[in-house]
């Protein structure tokens, strides 16, 4: 059961496990000979994590914070415009974390994931702060 007045602290306490992750696997690529067998461990983790942030950010609270919205008779375009922002980042995220699920594929070009996952580490950042600076916000006015 969802605890609505509990909800943004539960997935802001989220986000700040899935960055703990994301730091996490970031120091394992900081070694000179890298065990891409933790990192995907790392990954997968990260991913199970954040498959239940998602689910409940995209599958409640978002839909939820839209029809509290439309209730309270407020134009929510630029809100779903946010919210569609942010599902695609989720999707770019997730299709990361399948292109890098095995060994293998980090092994196989220790750079290219590097260079990968820090764009994906600042993308991930950028959504955090603005989840939380925006409609996190808003849950409570609505």
């Amino acid at each position: 059961m969802i605890n609505k007045k509990t909800l943004v602290s539960e997935m802001i306490s989220q986000h700040r496990n899935l960055q703990k992750e994301v730091e996490s696997v970031g120091k394992l690529l900081e070694v000179k000979s890298i065990d891409s067998g933790e990192i995907v461990k790392g990954l997968a983790q990260f991913r199970i994590d954040l498959m239940e942030h998602l689910g409940l950010e995209n599958e409640y609270f978002y839909v939820e914070l839209l029809k509290n919205m439309k209730d309270k008779g407020q134009d929510t375009s630029k809100t779903e415009q946010f919210i569609a922002e942010m599902v695609d980042i989720g999707k770019v995220v997730v299709t990361f974390l399948d292109k890098y699920n095995k060994a293998d594929s980090i092994q196989n070009d220790v750079s290219e994931f590097g260079e990968e996952f820090k764009r994906i580490a600042e993308t991930l950042t950028l959504r955090v702060e603005s989840e939380e600076a925006g409609v996190y916000s808003y849950w409570g006015l609505f």
